[in-house]
């Protein structure tokens, strides 16, 4: 039997203890957690995966789910008895369809189980599945994106979501651009570009540089930052970019990033006036080309050029990270920059205990017959 009771002082950031037929809690669930102050074992936990990479930090997941989700949808995160494994998930509004999805969406360039470095990382995410599977009522279906399918907890989830009856289909979700750059110098990677971006750029740079129309606002910490901020928004708003759902969200990472020493924003004025700029997040070795806009009136001084060129040497000469990656997505111009390329995968389990997960698995089940089917079919020519 399991059952929950709530023990947060706030309805809305609660915490509920899940708990058996003894009275020792068997795992524990925060209902809309404050990343900022969580209990002091899980803050110990997001704190050594927030060493490994960003997009496991408290400062991240305090931005996102303050500006980044739908309206509406609620964050839970559910840990193991030992605090030893957490999983981070949404519900949607339209909970009605009995649905949680990862805590990830467009922004997210990485996602990630957490499992404390020397545990049964298998033991604690296969604990927290089934009670996730054991809550009433239940849920239809869980859809984990943004994941490494090359790691053991990407296995473990799979084995743990299969053990507990679940149709689960393993999904293609983005491509990573990166390269790996331990001792590389600026100058062997400039080397190592493709001819037309490299004459491009010194053909660019010379035409504007010299002339001293162009001038480079650097953040990596609070100094000239809300500036920084503004003029980002200024050319953000005459780029070719779609507005961003929630207005507030670049700025709070901006400021966030500032606070850990994880930011490095640049912007470009031209003649005066902000005409592109960049964010990148360099964290414990790693750089994220994360944000990058121009003013389209300069197209024609191939201004993105210039400052990945310039932010490139200096994150080299200076950050000196182990890998540098553009972000999220497939975009042609990434393998330009940066040639090597991973992929990052999802998990969809859908429950056949559910007149809407069992419809769903029928579905899934029949695709997956016609992938088959598809693939084995002769090819003529």
């Amino acid at each position: 039997m399991i059952r929950s009771r709530h023990v947060g002082p706030d309805a809305g950031a609660g915490m509920v203890e899940i708990t058996g037929t003894v009275s020792k809690p068997l795992m524990a669930l925060l209902i809309n957690p404050e990343f900022s102050c969580l209990p002091p074992d899980l803050a110990r936990l997001f704190a050594a995966a927030g060493e490994e990479s960003f997009f496991n930090h408290p400062a991240w997941y305090a931005v996102f789910a303050r500006h980044a989700l739908d309206p509406g949808a609620e964050v839970r995160l559910y840990a193991d008895a030992a605090a030893g494994a957490a999983l981070l998930l949404q519900v949607p509004q339209s909970s009605g369809t009995r649905r949680q999805v990862s805590l990830t969406n467009y922004y997210s360039c990485a996602h990630a189980p957490l499992v404390r470095s020397g545990v049964d990382g298998a033991a604690g995410l296969s604990e927290i599945v089934g009670t996730i599977f054991a809550e009433r009522p239940r849920w239809n279906c869980v859809s984990l994106a943004g994941l490494d399918p090359t790691t053991a907890e990407f296995a473990a989830l799979a084995t743990a979501l299969r053990r507990a009856g679940r149709m689960v289909r393993p999904f293609f979700d983005f491509g990573v651009w990166y390269q790996a750059t331990s001792g590389l110098s600026f100058a062997r990677y400039h080397d190592g570009l493709p001819a037309q971006l490299r004459n491009t750029w010194q053909r660019k740079r010379k035409k504007l540089t010299g002339g001293g129309r162009l001038h480079l606002a650097f953040s990596c910490d609070g100094a000239g930052l809300e500036q920084n901020i503004a003029d980002y928004e200024t050319i953000y708003r005459a780029s070719w970019k779609v507005a961003e759902p929630d207005p507030d969200f670049m700025p709070a990472l901006m400021r966030a990033c500032a606070a850990v020493g994880a930011l490095r924003l640049a912007v470009y004025h031209l003649d005066g006036e902000p005409a592109a700029a960049q964010l990148w997040i360099v964290w414990r070795g790693r750089a994220t080309i994360f944000k990058l806009a121009h003013d389209e009136r300069f197209s024609e001084y191939s201004l993105g050029t210039l400052l990945t060129m310039e932010l490139m040497e200096r994150i080299l000469e200076i950050d000196r990270p182990f890998e540098i990656d553009f972000g999220r997505g497939d975009d042609p111009y990434k393998k330009l920059w940066l040639p090597q390329r991973r992929e990052r995968w999802g998990l969809l389990a859908a429950n056949p205990r559910t007149a809407r997960g069992l419809a769903l698995s029928l579905r899934e089940a029949a695709a997956g017959l016609f992938r088959r089917a598809s693939s084995a079919r002769p090819r003529r020519g």
